[in-house]
């Protein structure tokens, strides 16, 4: 495959509240931090972004409030190169919302929902997905995404899932690639009976006939094919300072080298050394 690559990226917007300390506070516990900061995140725009970054032509859709917060993300996403055409600003709606707690090797988020995304989602044409030549989507299975994925695959365009601690399953069967993590996929109900993460993603595969990525924390990344194929990429051991954004760079940066015809490894390996990159700082995006 050669040429810029077009993805439409779809799913959500978040304005963050990141907080840093050397460790998570214990209850009724006053901790001092270490660092705080806001700053935009959400899947969907963090692995926008990444693909920007990867070389990729991107248009994100998705909806932010008409508030500050709302404002500053969409502000970020231009600067960064992220077409935000398709972004819908929501009258008298807030920007969704996360609070995390990060000490490094561990984080606690919580999520507040805003603009209403799926309003977003059913404003996307087959036309749009026509001038793309990827789909990648993360959020709920709504019927709102259903839709979505429905009219890129009769549009002839490949689409990529992330699964999110979710079973996304009826939105990636027929999809290229999944994306989950380890945690995430042990707790995914076809997992059960499998005794490592290697099965689960082969089972996996085999259920929704494509290709399963499953990042591995500092073990790297495991690839199953729809054919059963496994492929191991190890990483890097690091000491993150915030995990927040890791695994949106880990799929930006497999679905850039799929896109342009690389092998599982090569893939992989993009992705972990974009993770390595967003892990080692403060804030979402690459």
């Amino acid at each position: 495959m050669t040429g810029t690559k077009r993805v439409i990226v779809v799913g959500g917007v978040n304005f963050d509240v990141i907080a840093q300390a050397g460790r998570l506070p214990a209850e009724h516990e006053k901790l001092r931090g270490e660092q705080c900061c806001v700053l935009p995140g959400g899947a969907a725009s963090n692995t926008a972004v990444g693909l920007v970054r990867q070389g990729c032509s991107v248009r994100l859709v998705s909806a932010v409030g008409d508030d500050t917060a709302g404002a500053m993300c969409l502000d970020v996403l231009d600067g960064s190169g992220v077409d935000t055409s398709l972004v819908r600003v929501q009258a008298g709606a807030r920007t969704s919302m996360a609070v995390v707690v990060s000490s490094g090797g561990a984080k606690r988020m919580l999520t507040f929902a805003g603009a209403d995304r799926g309003l977003a989602f059913d404003a996307l044409t087959e036309e749009d997905l026509r001038a793309a030549d990827h789909l990648h989507v993360v959020g709920e299975p709504t019927p709102a995404l259903a839709r979505v994925v429905h009219l890129a695959h009769r549009a002839g365009r490949t689409v990529s899932v992330e699964w999110n601690g979710r079973d996304m399953s009826p939105l990636a069967r027929g999809a290229a690639l999944s994306f989950m993590n380890a945690d995430e996929a042990a707790r995914l109900p076809q997992s059960r009976g499998a005794s490592t993460t290697d099965e689960t993603a082969r089972r996996i595969a085999g259920l929704v006939s494509g290709d399963v990525i499953v990042t591995r924390g500092a073990e790297g990344a495991v690839w199953a094919t729809a054919g059963g194929e496994l492929f191991h990429e190890p990483t890097v051991p690091v000491e993150p300072l915030d995990r927040t954004g890791g695994g949106d760079a880990f799929d930006a940066g497999v679905i850039a080298g799929w896109l342009a015809g690389e092998e599982p490894g090569a893939c992989m390996r993009r992705g972990l050394d974009a993770a390595l990159h967003v892990i080692k700082k403060l804030g979402a995006h690459p």
